[in-house]
């Protein structure tokens, strides 16, 4: 490692480090001393890529242009419904909750804002991180039973992250406010059908209610019990209206490719929820993988709306 290192004028360890990323294999502690006696394991062979695994590294950063995806192949058969164990924690979940839990304090306190940014694109309050981690595990298992990877994006092929609406009702002018104290991660992350990236935000959703501040903090107004009235009682609540989260979960697919722009929206209800409607999300974005690739290609219009 340290010889290779000195050819591109970097230290071991960060060679190392690019290997890790590029997923190239290297020898074991003792390799080359147990070579010398002719006891050395046979070197490990360079693994399969796989879609969305990082295939370049330049030091000065100059990448080549990432390739345009290829639509898949549509199968002739109706697919049989993705399954997966539902014990089983995708990886991009293990841990993830922790990382929500520890955030940025807030006076308002609705949605959470993690320190890392290098994590599963969910938006949620604390209240509801539970919710969406399941329904994001069972969404990616339910793709990866599919042989679709669900991954962050890698850096090479140049995907972009798309901001997001919580609101239910989109046709007001949201504010720089509100936009601002949503948190967003450093990459998307996307599922890959094919070659074809896809970007998913899992999102919960915020309903414009009225509430009441009362020692400094916002509570429904419904829910608000004005004290036993006294001699010289002064009431010093106020009320107002606030976008606060509903509980219910929004599925955001959209296009991470630059100047392509398509999404596609399921939003749950009081009464209809998201977790049944798995197997026939999982089914429409293969369908809509092949229209995506064929944007990228030519520059079609783009197609948008809720599902």
């Amino acid at each position: 490692m340290t010889k290779v290192a000195e050819q591109f004028g970097v230290s071991g360890s960060y060679m190392t480090r690019v290997c890790t990323m590029l997923n190239v294999p290297r020898p074991g502690v003792g390799y080359w001393a147990k070579l010398a006696f002719d006891k050395a394991p046979p070197p490990i062979p360079l693994p399969e890529a796989r879609p969305g695994d990082t295939l370049f590294w330049s030091q000065d950063g100059q990448l080549p242009p990432p390739q345009k995806p290829q639509a898949p192949r549509r199968a002739r058969k109706k697919p049989v419904h993705a399954t997966a164990p539902k014990e089983a924690t995708h990886e991009m979940i293990r841990g993830a909750k922790a990382h929500f839990e520890h955030t940025r304090s807030s006076y308002d306190r609705l949605y959470l804002k993690p320190y890392k940014r290098l994590l599963v694109d969910i938006i949620s309050s604390a209240t509801c991180l539970d919710k969406a981690l399941g329904f994001a595990n069972d969404l990616f298992n339910a793709l990866e039973a599919r042989a679709h990877r669900v991954t962050l994006a890698p850096r090479d092929q140049k995907l972009q992250y798309t901001s997001t609406d919580e609101r239910e009702d989109q046709t007001k002018e949201r504010s720089y406010y509100q936009s601002y104290r949503i948190w967003s991660p450093d990459r998307p992350t996307v599922v890959y059908v094919g070659s074809v990236a896809i970007g998913l935000s899992i999102i919960e959703t915020s309903e414009e209610v009225t509430v009441r501040y009362v020692n400094g903090e916002y509570v429904h107004d419904s829910d608000y019990t004005p004290p036993a009235r006294r001699r010289n009682f002064v009431d010093h609540s106020w009320t107002t209206t606030k976008e606060l989260p509903t509980g219910r979960l929004r599925l955001k697919a959209y296009s991470p490719y630059p100047r392509v722009n398509w999404n596609l929206e399921w939003t749950e209800t009081p009464n209809a929820q998201l977790l049944p409607k798995i197997h026939s999300i999982v089914r429409t974005l293969e369908l809509a993988a092949a229209d995506l690739a064929e944007m990228v290609a030519d520059d079609r219009p783009p197609r948008t709306g809720p599902i």
